[in-house]
């Protein structure tokens, strides 16, 4: 059974339940997923409504906020996405000459292991690639845990650290 014949199913049978806005909140990030258009997500329960003959039951409007809810969260999760892959090799490198880069550690992540598997896979694609000396500024963490990486790969570093607000350069 798809998505939306369990919606239709389970409004049909007057089941307006946690299951009804569980199958929303799913049909909504089938929707976001191929890049349907927020309007085609929003007016998709009305159109259900109104085909039933039932724009003002009770089920709508908790069923469109589920549908709209997991519309917003699949597009925040591939936003998230885009912006970590942002962060990975060589996206995150600039070449300085024969067997050099400047890696630029901002990755967002705070948690120590996401740092530590994404500055290892630094590490492994600098290594493969002849890699011996590098230059690494960013934030703290990221930083130290590209550091690590690179050590451990015998590749050289310099950690560069931007200058205080305030301070000349």
């Amino acid at each position: 059974m798809s998505v939306r014949e369990l919606i239709v199913d389970l409004v049909l049978n007057h089941d307006a339940s946690d299951e009804l806005y569980d199958a929303c909140a799913v049909l909504g990030r089938l929707f976001a997923q191929p890049g349907a258009s927020p309007t085609l997500a929003s007016v998709t329960i009305d159109h259900l409504a109104d085909a039933l003959n039932a724009p003002s039951a009770p089920w709508v409007a908790p069923a469109r906020a589920a549908l709209a809810e997991g519309f917003a969260s699949s597009l925040i999760e591939g936003a998230r996405r885009d912006g970590a892959q942002a962060w990975e090799f060589p996206n995150c490198a600039v070449p300085l000459g024969e067997a050099a880069l400047a890696i630029a550690a901002g990755h967002p992540a705070e948690d120590e292991e996401v740092l530590s598997a994404w500055a290892a896979r630094i590490a492994r694609a600098a290594a493969l690639r002849g890699v011996r000396q590098a230059v690494v500024c960013g934030g703290d963490q990221a930083c130290a845990s590209v550091v690590e990486a690179l050590t451990l790969v015998g590749i050289a570093v310099q950690r560069v650290r931007w200058p205080q607000e305030g301070s000349r350069t």
